[in-house]
């Protein structure tokens, strides 16, 4: 059978590409308040008690008056695994257009976005004036507000590159990455937790586990075929193309 050629791998962020789960939470848990503070909104949204977006709001304004660069400082601590970089190549040699969808925080996305040189990306923002944070928060991605989630995101991206669902793979690491895997001919969870790893497993009957990054570099090369023209040229289109 010939191999399908690669147009779209989708990636998550945190806990996919980066060492930490969450940045909102390990950004909490750097300032100390996350236990009997900000990981209430967590339960009260994971109990179904709260919208996304309203525990996106809780979250953001407990950083009210914060220095911008502060929080960068905080972040730039958060590790990207060192397969990775060698991943998105490994994509882009084989012609796919790599794209990062996350709901964590878009500074962060900002800040690692360079070195990996999407072709899009997007994630949640944290609104500041003059370098201060406003307590406020952009939600770009959620995981349930129609039109927003991962899974939206990227059929609009299979609609716009013209690639189907067998050209199409899609790489997390939770219950949160279930839509967007869902929609890929080839999703990949990478070291899921248990909990985490029952419910993919029970929506979606064709994941493929994997322990590591690395492991994904193999089941690429293994799965799509290399353009005969050479690789894919990467290249960042601007965020707001959804909007335009």
């Amino acid at each position: 059978m010939t191999k399908p050629a690669l147009k779209i791998i989708a990636f998550d962020m945190d806990g996919t590409l980066t060492e930490e789960r969450s940045s909102w939470e390990y950004l909490h848990r750097r300032l100390g308040i996350w236990d009997k503070q900000a990981d209430q909104y967590q339960d009260q949204f994971l109990q179904g008690e709260i919208s996304y977006e309203e525990f996106c709001r809780l979250d953001a304004i407990m950083w009210k008056n914060m220095s911008i660069e502060h929080v960068k400082s905080i972040l730039n601590e958060i590790k990207i695994y060192p397969t990775a970089l060698d991943l998105v190549h490994t994509s882009a040699t084989l012609g796919g257009k790599t794209v990062l969808l996350s709901t964590g925080l878009k500074l962060l996305a900002d800040m690692i976005a360079p070195h990996f040189n999407f072709w899009f990306y997007q994630a949640n923002e944290l609104v500041s004036r003059n370098g201060i944070l406003t307590g406020e928060c952009e939600v770009h991605v959620s995981t349930d507000a129609p039109g927003k989630t991962k899974g939206a995101y990227l059929e609009n991206l299979m609609y716009r590159f013209g690639a189907s669902q067998q050209e199409t793979v899609a790489v997390g690491d939770s219950a949160g990455d279930l839509e967007m895997l869902s929609k890929a001919g080839l999703p990949i969870a990478v070291n899921p937790r248990q909990k985490d790893l029952e419910i993919l497993s029970n929506a979606i009957p064709n994941l493929i586990t994997v322990q590591n990054l690395k492991e994904v570099i193999s089941i690429l090369e293994s799965k799509f075929t290399r353009p005969q023209t050479g690789f894919n040229e990467m290249h960042l289109i601007n965020q707001g193309w959804s909007q335009r």
